[in-house]
């Protein structure tokens, strides 16, 4: 269960990875960063495939949500050592980000102005990291119980996967009250990403799926990937496959537009938990 990830003692032995289903998977023009849970490291997958290389990020222990910045700097959840590390694109050395307080921070996301959001799940809050220095800051919510992960859509709306509470809530922008989106169903939801058109997905972990819901108002719908073992974080890459880290099996997924199911060439993983893209290149 992804409960065991947030008391970080989930199983170190795993199944031996997967074979890719049909033809090899490519990322097209952007890489593909994958947390491997279990290893303690990080692993960037170049575009359009080929061997993966571990990112030059130290002392890690449980590594699990992740987001980049326009610069290629790499933000980490360090969760097993309550803190998060930003690992700079041009090579520089790595830096713990100014956080007080945090307990198994997990989630995190930027949005335009640079500003860090970090669901530190322990202290059931989401606290932002100001982009111009200004410090620490706890955003207002109601209720959160072990928060997981997070997205922000296309207007800086932030969304909160509140894992015990089975629901996912938005908080807006400008400051107005928080709000249920309206999932049906929902146990232990995990990871969220949105699509190109505004559609939100997140992982529905304990009942092994990934839902969306349209941003239309249309009515939730299962994402077609079979065999899922509580699923974690999601991302979408620049030709709007999605990407699902498979936690329990070990894997990275890739459901193409065009339908399909293909598990991602990454020998070795074990519990795979957080996925990023680089931004301007992913599908939404």
């Amino acid at each position: 269960m992804a409960a065991a990830l947030l008391l970080c003692a989930a199983p170190i032995a795993s199944a031996a990875p997967g074979a890719a289903e049909g033809r090899p998977s490519a990322h097209g023009g952007a890489p593909l960063y994958i947390s491997d849970y279990a290893d303690n490291t990080v692993l960037r997958l170049p575009p359009g495939g080929g061997d993966p290389v571990t990112v030059a990020a130290s002392g890690l222990t449980r590594p699990t949500g992740m987001a980049l910045d326009t610069s290629g700097d790499l933000y980490i959840a360090d969760t097993g050592n309550n803190r998060v590390v930003r690992v700079p694109g041009d090579g520089g050395p790595q830096v713990t980000v100014d956080t007080t307080g945090l307990s198994r921070p997990i989630g995190l996301a930027l949005n335009a102005d640079g500003d860090l959001y970090i669901a530190d799940s322990f202290n059931d809050r989401v606290v932002k990291i100001p982009a111009d220095g200004s410090g620490q800051v706890t955003v207002p919510t109601d209720g959160l119980l072990h928060p997981n992960g997070l997205a922000l859509d296309g207007t800086g709306n932030l969304y909160v996967a509140d894992f015990v509470n089975d629901r996912v809530v938005k908080v807006p922008a400008d400051g107005g009250p928080q709000t249920t989106v309206p999932f049906t169903g929902l146990s232990q939801p995990t990871g969220l990403a949105f699509d190109r058109r505004g559609d939100l997905f997140v992982s529905d972990s304990g009942n092994d799926r990934v839902v969306r819901l349209p941003a239309d108002g249309g009515p939730q719908r299962v994402v077609p990937a079979t065999g899922l073992n509580s699923p974690y974080g999601l991302a979408f890459g620049p030709a709007g496959a999605l990407y699902i880290a498979d936690f329990n099996n070990d894997r990275v997924v890739e459901v193409p537009v065009r339908g399909g199911q293909r598990t991602v060439p990454v020998a070795g993983l074990h519990t795979p938990a957080g996925l990023a893209v680089p931004p301007g290149r992913e599908g939404y």
